[in-house]
């Protein structure tokens, strides 16, 4: 037995410096059960984790409460620690300060599919409202899957088989891995902004682990899925699975085969029900006419009747009218008549009156003129004397070589000159 006596902070110094100095206790990882779970005003994060035989007291500075929260750790959560243990001498006390914090296997993958699931329904992403209709009758189809394996087999096949005239676009794309949610995203992207543009997008993949689907649970997925303006159809995994993805997409298929029938019609059931249709429609249509040719011929009847009382009370009116209208005429035109009659007597009278005022004047205007007829006095004995076609006014006019002409009341007379007398 050693005789050395320490004092207690000596022994509390020889611990610390075993613990601290020695890389033994350094970024060791421990496995426990979160208990007295505490979050400091100062941003720290102090509890204790403790197994069935013993415990020992956790910190987590500011600077490293990322994970710790991300993780929505509380009390009775199993965690495994990363950090270093250390000693205060003080006190004597043990403390395990924490650098980074994860779940153990499928634990932590499940804290952050609830966390996810928890943020990305309260932001609304899952709401119906926002559902697309997914098309009836597509023309363009594109499937976004690995490029190998059964799931782009069963689509492609699904889709012949059911609807054979549909085109269809494969947008290849890891579905698995650390690369796999980024390349997703992008094919997303890619597919809806692909020229044809596409009535529906279908992405796809096999059954696998909860860690294998775990590629569309990550965010970057999940919002290219919520932001692509195409109807998208999911059908990852098979029955039990359900991704993030499944939940913000417009419609939630089991399987890829699922999807893929979901995304088409049945083209035989299509021909078999057009062909109900057209016979339904035929049936309806001569139904239809057979009925519109009985109001025909109903109202043809009718109509003949109709027109021929109209035709009946029209020929009578007009004969009433006709009647009407001609006594009328006769009395109007006897009226005329007899105004045009008394109009004319008047007329007659005036004009009567007008002539014989215009005849006195014209003969008293006739008397006057035949005053004024220089030929009047040749039937009183009276001669007018004309030499080269002159009137013979003066005896100056004379010329005593020429012949003068004496023009009396029945005729002329030439005169040779003898002589003058004045």
């Amino acid at each position: 037995m050693s005789k050395v006596i320490f004092k207690i902070s000596e022994l509390n110094e020889n611990i610390k410096n075993f613990v601290e100095k020695t890389n033994q206790f350094k970024n060791i990882n421990i496995k426990g059960e979160v208990s007295n779970l505490t979050f400091n005003k100062s941003g720290h994060i102090y509890f204790s984790l403790k197994d069935n035989e013993a415990r020992i007291d956790c910190a987590i500075w500011k600077s490293n409460t990322q994970s710790f929260i991300n993780l929505s750790v509380k009390e009775g959560t199993e965690i495994i620690a990363k950090g270093v243990l250390t000693f205060y001498k003080p006190s004597g006390k043990f403390t395990f300060t924490i650098s980074s914090v994860k779940i153990d296997g499928i634990g932590e993958l499940s804290l952050i599919y609830e966390k996810r699931y928890n943020e990305l329904k309260d932001k609304g992403l899952f709401d119906q409202q926002k559902k697309k209709t997914i098309p009836n009758i597509p023309k363009n189809i594109g499937i976004i899957t690995a490029a190998s394996g059964d799931a782009i087999w069963d689509v492609v096949t699904t889709i012949k088989r059911r609807f054979p005239i549909v085109n269809i676009f494969i947008f290849p794309t890891l579905v698995q891995g650390e690369e796999a949610a980024k390349d997703i995203s992008k094919k997303i992207i890619q597919a809806d902004n692909f020229i044809p543009k596409l009535d529906t997008l279908i992405i796809g993949r096999g059954g696998g682990s909860y860690e294998d689907l775990w590629s569309f649970n990550e965010l970057e997925v999940i919002y290219a899925i919520e932001k692509c303006t195409t109807p998208v159809i999911t059908g990852i995994g098979h029955e039990p699975d359900t991704t993030l993805s499944d939940y913000v997409a417009d419609f939630s298929a089991s399987t890829p085969t699922a999807a893929a029938e979901k995304s088409t019609p049945d083209y035989q059931t299509i021909i078999n029900l057009l062909n109900s249709k057209l016979n339904d429609f035929g049936k309806n249509l001569k139904n239809k006419l057979d009925k519109i040719e009985d109001q025909v011929n109903n109202y043809s009847n009718k109509l003949k009747v109709d027109l021929n009382n109209k035709i009946s009370y029209l020929k009578q009116e007009f004969r009433n009218s006709s009647n009407i209208f001609n006594s009328i005429i006769k009395n109007k035109l006897n009226l005329i008549t007899q105004n045009f009659t008394n109009s004319l007597n008047n007329w007659k009278r005036i004009i009567s009156h007008k002539l014989d005022v215009n005849k006195n004047i014209l003969n008293s205007f006739n008397d006057k003129i035949e005053l004024q007829n220089p030929f009047l006095p040749l039937s009183k004995g009276y001669s007018i004397l004309k030499q080269n076609n002159t009137v013979i006014k003066s005896i100056k006019q004379i010329d005593k070589t020429k012949d003068i002409v004496a023009i009396i009341n029945d005729g002329e007379i030439n005169l040779t000159v003898k002589g003058e007398k004045k």
